[in-house]
């Protein structure tokens, strides 16, 4: 899943973003100085026919996002969570390692608290400050 819209009514895109392979829905990426996710899906088959145009979400109020798995970790409402490379910035954490706009994307808040057990958490997405250390 990546990254899972559930406020489908306030969010920021870049509009018709053209891909050049298919891209799965809710995939994370970086176009230019933006970090977000792909609205929708495309194919192969849909990029042959023309239609490789794109909704690319940078913020959105509510996201739901898969969090890393196997470190037990716990994230807290308000913390501020990161897409990690480890996970080829597809899961979140709140306590990442390396070098921000390379190890890891800053990517939001945690809007709800999630237990070491739990797969997702609830997060204000916002993709514009990506490569800070915040």
């Amino acid at each position: 899943m990546a990254f899972e819209p559930k406020d489908n009514d306030i969010y920021d895109e870049l509009w018709d973003v053209e891909v050049a392979a298919a891209v799965t829905k809710g995939f994370g990426a970086v176009i230019q100085d933006v970090f977000g996710f792909y609205f929708n899906a495309v194919t192969a088959a849909d990029i042959t026919d023309g239609n490789d145009e794109v909704a690319f979400i940078y913020r959105m109020r509510q996201v739901e996002a898969d969090k890393v798995t196997g470190t037990g970790e716990a994230i807290v409402r308000g913390d501020r969570v990161y897409a990690t490379l480890a996970s080829n910035f597809q899961n979140i954490t709140a306590n990442p390692v390396g070098v921000a706009g390379t190890d890891y994307y800053f990517c939001g808040w945690a809007k709800k608290s999630a237990g070491a057990s739990d797969s997702t958490c609830l997060i204000n997405f916002d993709g514009t400050r990506y490569d800070e250390n915040i």
